[in-house]
C-alpha cells in the first residue's frame, strides 16, 4: 500500500482533489476520508489502487511515465508537423501520454511517435 495525501495524489496523477474525494466516497479506490476539513484533514488515498483505476478506466489517460522525454505541445508540433490544437486534442482523448506543467501540457514524445506510426 502506498499512502498518498490527497494533495500528493492530485499532483502526481493530475486529478482534481474533488474527483479524488468522489472516488473515495464511491469506494472505487481505497483510502481514508477524514471528518476534518482543509489542511488539517488526515485524508489519504492508496496510490496503487488509484493506478489500477486509472489504467482500467475507459476514459482515463494512459499512465504517466516517470522518466522520459516530455516536450511542450508547441515543440512537439514543430517536430511532427501536427498543429498544437491537434496534439492537445490527442492529450484530451488520452491517445498519447502527457502530464501538466505549471504553464502548459507536456507530451511524452515517444508516445506521440508511437501514435504517428499507427
Amino acid at each position: 500500500m502506498e499512502k498518498l495525501s490527497i494533495g500528493q495524489a492530485s499532483k502526481q496523477f493530475n486529478i482534481s482533489r474533488a474527483r479524488l474525494y468522489q472516488l473515495l466516497d464511491k469506494g472505487i479506490v481505497t483510502g481514508y476520508r477524514s471528518e476534518k476539513k482543509g489542511r488539517n484533514a488526515d485524508s489519504w488515498i492508496d496510490g496503487r489502487s488509484l493506478c489500477v483505476h486509472i489504467n482500467k478506466g475507459k476514459h482515463g489517460r494512459p499512465k504517466i511515465m516517470a522518466e522520459g522525454n516530455y516536450l511542450p505541445t508547441r515543440l512537439a508540433a514543430k517536430k511532427t508537423g501536427y498543429t498544437t490544437q491537434y496534439i492537445n486534442q490527442l492529450i484530451r482523448h488520452g491517445s498519447v501520454v502527457s502530464k501538466k506543467n505549471k504553464h502548459a501540457n507536456l507530451v511524452y514524445y515517444p508516445s506521440l511517435l508511437k501514435y504517428i506510426e499507427k
